[in-house]
């Protein structure tokens, strides 16, 4: 049973990433995730509007749509090259501006 989970092989760790490329992701991460939600908001919103202006709740029935915003290729690369030029030490700093 012990060969199933590898218990006897020796822990390979992965290899160590460059702290820029930590914080690029992150930001990265973080920017889709804020542009999720940004969505979410507006589609709650209008949601809520349709709701008082119609006095009928039809949100059962409709299915949520996917992510419409996109950002252009030039556009991402411009934004990872941003994030790439953020030390480390103040990544939190810049996602909790």
């Amino acid at each position: 049973m012990a060969s199933w989970f590898n218990w006897n092989e020796p822990y390979q760790r992965s290899p160590r990433r460059d702290p820029a490329d930590v914080v690029s992701d992150t930001l990265m991460l973080e920017f889709s995730w804020q542009l999720k939600e940004a969505e979410r908001l507006q589609r709650e919103r209008e949601n809520e509007y349709r709701r008082l202006k119609t006095g009928v709740d039809y949100s059962w029935l409709a299915s949520t749509p996917r992510s419409s915003f996109s950002i252009s290729t030039g556009e991402r690369l411009v934004l990872e090259d941003l994030c790439s030029k953020v030390p480390p030490s103040c990544c939190g700093l810049v996602i909790l501006k």
